[in-house]
């Protein structure tokens, strides 16, 4: 592969997300009451910019993601993770990051 063709790539850690009756974003909890960290990373086609934690994120699979996390992962191995979609200008509250967050460090 040409070097023009290599990108930047970054793997995020983060959370599901669904919206409450108000239409605000909280944490998915599955059936035993915990949030799933999961893992992606950006590909070539990823849509929108990173800026910060908080920020929501969207899967190839249109699950939408709260990012809690961001490090920088090597080019060559780039397909241990699963490439995300795009980039969402919409952030979770600051009660949710926390409690992702608090997840993140268990």
């Amino acid at each position: 592969m040409g070097k023009k063709d290599k990108y930047d790539v970054q793997k995020f850690t983060g959370i599901p997300v669904e919206t409450d009756a108000s239409g605000k974003y909280q944490l998915k909890f599955d059936q035993n009451g915990e949030a799933k960290l999961h893992t992606w990373r950006t590909g070539k086609h990823t849509k929108g910019k990173f800026k910060h934690p908080g920020q929501l994120m969207m899967t190839e699979n249109n699950l939408t993601v709260v990012i809690l996390k961001a490090e920088p992962m090597a080019f060559k191995d780039r397909h241990s993770e699963t490439p995300l979609q795009r980039f969402l200008t919409v952030d979770v509250t600051e009660d949710v990051l926390k409690q992702g967050l608090a997840e993140l460090k268990e």
